[in-house]
């Protein structure tokens, strides 16, 4: 497959029905990639085809947020396991942490209620909580549970986008999956980090990037490489118009990504899966703190030793004292 330079992810897209056009920005751009075009935004001005999934973000607010709750989320998994977490204090927290005068400030960024927020995230699981605990009766919230990867496999989801609906299909990309327009020859890389958006918003992510790689490298690109950005600009474009149906294929090796609704996608399974990033990140925390379980149970065992040596040297020390006692009380009587 042909990879389309790009620079990196400097972009981050939305989780919104009706989002600040990602193409628009293109416009300052014009002169450096003349074959552009802008595309029409297909967003629909009612309820998109995945029920809440409508809020209208900014781009890089979403993903501060999204990461944010990860940060927190890893926190509680990392000294709780797999424990509920109550939505109320994530709330507070990200509050604070983000710079938000009060959870009302916060939910109006988000344009819905964060519980509403949570629930639309795939890889969210939430509930009301009725263990008669303190958030007895409140929403509670943590990361799904994923089977391990030795349960997991390996795939390619295949979904063929027929209409401007299609676009609002929402994709989930694991830090490892790559997404691939074949129709093209494109693809979305690996970064590292999981992206949760629609595919209109992944594919116009590709549309700044590649705009961004060409305004920042300048006059360092020759013309030619400029003609065939601008080119493939177009042709993502095109895509995002929806002039003909097209086809998205989500290659993941830790079988994780997802796109929902998942009516009409097609996967097609591959041998065992890898390790998902945080996975790794778990596994290798689990594995210093058991290693440190094991010093310290060896430096209490050793610490048993020289406290039952010292006893039996204070013994030997009095079985000596009172023989050189008893070697004075008889010099005496002599």
């Amino acid at each position: 497959h042909v990879k389309a330079p790009h620079s990196p992810n400097t972009f981050q897209p939305s989780l919104s029905a009706t989002p600040a056009h990602p193409v628009s920005r293109q416009q300052s751009h014009a002169e450096a990639m003349s074959t552009e075009t802008l595309p029409s935004d297909p967003a629909p001005e009612a309820v998109g085809r995945l029920q809440g999934f409508q809020f209208n973000m900014g781009h890089q607010e979403t993903d501060r947020v999204v990461d944010e709750l990860e940060i927190i989320l890893k926190q509680v998994r990392q000294s709780a396991g797999d424990a509920w977490m109550s939505a109320d204090s994530a709330m507070k927290m990200m509050c604070n942490n983000l710079g938000y005068e009060d959870e009302g400030e916060f939910e109006d960024a988000l344009k819905t209620s964060f519980g509403e927020f949570l629930k639309a995230l795939p890889h969210i699981e939430a509930k009301i909580q009725d263990d008669g605990s303190n958030a007895d009766g409140k929403l509670v919230f943590r990361f799904k549970p994923m089977p391990p990867a030795s349960q997991r496999k390996m795939f390619i989801k295949k979904f063929v986008v027929a209409t401007r609906e299609d676009l609002w299909r929402v994709c989930h990309k694991a830090p490892s999956a790559v997404l691939e327009l074949p129709d093209i020859e494109f693809e979305i890389g690996a970064d590292a980090k999981r992206k949760i958006d629609s595919i209109y918003n992944h594919i116009g992510s590709a549309v700044y990037n590649l705009s961004m790689h060409v305004s920042t490298l300048g006059k360092q690109l020759s013309n030619d490489h400029k003609e065939k950005i601008g080119e493939t600009v177009q042709q993502l474009n095109a895509l995002l118009d929806v002039e003909k149906p097209f086809t998205i294929l989500l290659h993941d090796r830790t079988g994780i990504s997802e796109i929902v609704p998942e009516e009409g996608v097609e996967t097609s399974y591959g041998g065992e899966a890898e390790e998902d990033p945080m996975e790794t990140e778990d596994r290798k925390a689990q594995e210093m703190l058991d290693a440190m379980g094991e010093l310290d149970a060896i430096g209490e065992d050793e610490g048993d030793g020289e406290e039952g040596g010292g006893e039996e040297e204070k013994k030997d020390e009095g079985d000596k004292g009172a023989g050189d006692q008893n070697k004075v009380t008889m010099l005496e009587v002599d």
